[in-house]
């Protein structure tokens, strides 16, 4: 399917878009619709963090 070291770009790709996701929470602390929805998105970012952490240990 992919190779380990696809898996680790998109692992990177992953990491660059979490640290964003933490970006726009910080910058829209005041604004309680928007950072529930970043907050749900960043969620999803980690299940799928993690699910690829599991794909790479099996390789």
């Amino acid at each position: 399917m992919f190779t380990k070291e696809e898996l680790l770009v998109i692992e990177d790709a992953l990491k660059i878009a979490d640290t964003e996701y933490i970006k726009l929470i910080d910058e829209n602390k005041n604004i309680k619709n928007r950072i529930v929805a970043y907050n749900r998105k960043q969620k999803k970012l980690w299940l799928v963090q993690n699910k690829l952490k599991k794909l790479i240990a099996e390789i």
